[in-house]
């Protein structure tokens, strides 16, 4: 077995464990699952398929679809998954904000730095948002 895709594997796996701890779609869950075995399974490093080939090619691997071809592409370019990173809650706000597509390395700093937007929020939730997150999450 190759230990780099294992290490992508363990962190598909508990991506997965997380999201079904939070109650997400189950599918969702089964998909990160899935994900894991079929990288895990890979006779070739992912490294070397996402270097040759691209997103591209992790997504013509059988049961990895666009999302996850992505995020697994982020964990073999970065060393990180923002998606594990939000889940674990160990997320810095510039990084946060720019795991939200369209918005780079400049846009997350003026948001957080120069408007303050992270402080903004939690104020706006109040104490509770640290201490009891809500079930659900209601728009006006």
């Amino acid at each position: 077995m190759i230990t780099q895709n294992i290490e992508i594997a363990r962190k598909l796996r508990e991506v997965a464990l997380l999201l079904e701890d939070q109650g997400a779609n189950r599918f969702r869950v089964r998909a990160y699952r899935s994900a894991a075995e079929r990288i895990e399974r890979l006779a070739a490093p992912s490294a070397e398929i996402a270097e040759q080939q691209g997103i591209d090619g992790l997504r013509s691997l059988s049961g990895i679809g666009v999302s996850l071809a992505r995020s697994i592409h982020s964990l073999l370019v970065t060393g990180r998954l923002p998606m594990l990173d939000r889940l674990r809650g160990r997320m810095d706000p510039d990084s946060l904000f720019e795991s939200i597509p369209g918005i780079g390395p400049a846009l997350a700093h003026r948001l957080h730095d120069d408007l303050h937007i992270a402080t903004k929020l939690l104020h706006a939730a109040g104490p509770q948002a640290i201490s009891e997150p809500p079930a659900i999450i209601s728009l006006p």
